[in-house]
């Protein structure tokens, strides 16, 4: 079985410009929630450049995001729902995965969520 993976997408918005600024500040959590849901069909997005075709997606093995926040926010969880419930919708159970969702002060460019995820692909064989 071949592996891939598509590693730290940030969120874009509808106009290409990136979500910028921190949750519990600038963004709640359903705005948050909105920005992970980006991210994850940006890396479907890089998965379907790479490989052609999702169908050719065994399973989603592992989502690991990221939520730059304010020290007293603890949603992180339901930020990555955003990321969790697309892939869900779009892969039905091939997009079952455990995952983990971490605060943090900062990151890449003032982002709210960055999204990683690891993705099993069927092999060619």
């Amino acid at each position: 079985m071949a592996s891939r993976a598509a590693a730290g997408h940030l969120p874009f918005k509808s106009d290409g410009e990136l979500f910028n600024g921190k949750v519990g500040k600038d963004y709640n959590t359903e705005e948050a929630y909105a920005a992970a849901r980006q991210c994850a069909l940006g890396i479907l997005g890089t998965v379907k450049a790479e490989i052609g075709d999702l169908d050719k997606i065994k399973r989603v093995v592992k989502i690991l995001g990221f939520v730059n926040c304010v020290d007293t926010y603890s949603a992180q969880p339901k930020v990555l729902n955003g990321a969790s419930d697309v892939i869900g919708e779009i892969l039905g159970d091939r997009g079952i995965h455990v995952r983990s969702a971490v605060g943090t002060n900062a990151l890449p460019m003032n982002v709210p969520v960055e999204v990683e995820a690891i993705i099993e692909i069927e092999d060619d064989a």
